[in-house]
């Protein structure tokens, strides 16, 4: 488990992510990441993916249509 401290910037808060965890994102500077909330309430941090965004939202829709 890797611990991050919210810090201030400017008005905002903010996190530094350690270089282990950006290099395990296959990220770099200027990528935008993506912070999804799971149905457990936990949170999963990804690397933006047109193809996973894609997917992510039709997985949500087929759970949302079972629920119905």
């Amino acid at each position: 488990m890797i611990e991050l401290k919210i810090f201030d910037i400017d008005g905002h808060a903010g996190v530094v992510l350690p270089e282990e965890v950006i290099d395990a994102l296959q990220a770099k500077i200027g990528d935008y990441l993506f912070l999804a909330e799971m149905l457990d309430g936990s949170y999963r941090l990804a690397r933006h993916d047109k193809k996973q965004v894609e997917l992510t939202v039709l997985v949500e829709g087929l759970m949302h249509e079972e629920d119905a």
